[in-house]
């Protein structure tokens, strides 16, 4: 792999990611549920380090290095395994993350229930359309090797 390829997808998934959050934080002005998921993977991360929360900071970094890593494994293995525009393989992806996110990390890791009934009746919704936003950007500007 090339350095330019690396960074092209690594510059995709940052960017994918950022969107991905901000619509999640801005969610409650359209009648969605608001998530923090940069507070909620900084208290899983390194909630027991710290004597209170843990600095946002630190969520966020996690966050974007994950959609990062996610991106990564979208450019090298899943991507160029799918048919269609760029986008559709995007968009499946960014289904892929959304059916693990609500069917094994929210309720064993993050104690949110099955497709985050504990946080709120509405929040499958949001990370749907999140995850939908991260894939959609994530195929539009990611090379696939």
């Amino acid at each position: 792999m090339e350095l330019n390829f690396l960074l092209a997808v690594a510059t995709a998934g940052f960017l994918a990611t950022y969107f991905h959050l901000v619509f999640a934080l801005t969610a409650g002005r359209v009648g969605l549920a608001k998530l923090d998921l940069a507070k909620g993977t900084g208290k899983l991360l390194f909630g027991d380090s710290y004597d209170g929360d843990p600095p946002y900071v630190l969520g966020l970094a996690a966050v974007q290095l994950n959609g990062i890593i996610f991106g990564l494994v979208y450019a090298t293995v899943i991507g160029p395994m799918m048919s269609g525009p760029h986008v559709l393989r995007g968009l499946a992806f960014g289904g892929l993350l959304y059916l693990y996110a609500q069917c094994i990390h929210v309720p064993i890791f993050m104690k949110g229930g099955l497709f985050s009934h504990k946080v709120n009746s509405r929040a499958w919704l949001t990370a749907a359309i999140a995850h939908a936003i991260y894939g959609v950007i994530l195929g539009w500007l990611s090379p696939l090797l």
